[in-house]
């Protein structure tokens, strides 16, 4: 029986790694074919733009482009970027702010301060010396 599981998992594991296999070849294929398609489309356009104009002008203006291009993926990440730290920062704040209600109503207080901070300290350490009394220290 546990023979009979065990080539039934290892059967559906090198199924699992030969369609995995297969996946990143297609994709590989899929990659190789559009940068092939791009390399193909950018040698197009330089040559139209070098029949329109002057090769050097045409080379400029491809250049032009693809800096602005890459400029504005550049601004796009970077506010991406800002909106993901703004958010985590407000979800660090919202996670102190429920932490601070929790010590708020444990202790007590109104504010959760100084003295409320205190007392639930020196009540965690009253608690945690009489749950350690019979841990069995008697040798």
């Amino acid at each position: 029986m546990l023979s009979f599981l065990s080539s039934l998992l290892q059967s559906q594991v090198e199924d699992k790694v030969n369609q995995g296999i297969r996946g990143l070849g297609t994709a590989a294929l899929v990659g190789l074919l559009l940068l092939t398609a791009y390399v193909a489309a950018v040698a197009a356009l330089a040559l139209f733009l070098a029949e329109r104009m002057s090769p050097w002008a045409a080379a400029a203006f491809m250049a032009l482009g693809f800096a602005l291009m890459a400029g504005t993926i550049l601004l796009v990440m970077s506010m991406k970027h800002d909106a993901d730290k703004r958010a985590e920062e407000a979800a660090a704040k919202a996670r102190q702010d429920a932490q601070q209600q929790m010590l708020s109503a444990l202790t007590g207080g109104e504010g959760g301060g100084k003295q409320a901070m205190v007392i639930a300290a020196i009540a965690g350490l009253v608690l945690s010396s009489l749950l350690g009394k019979g841990d069995g220290d008697e040798d």
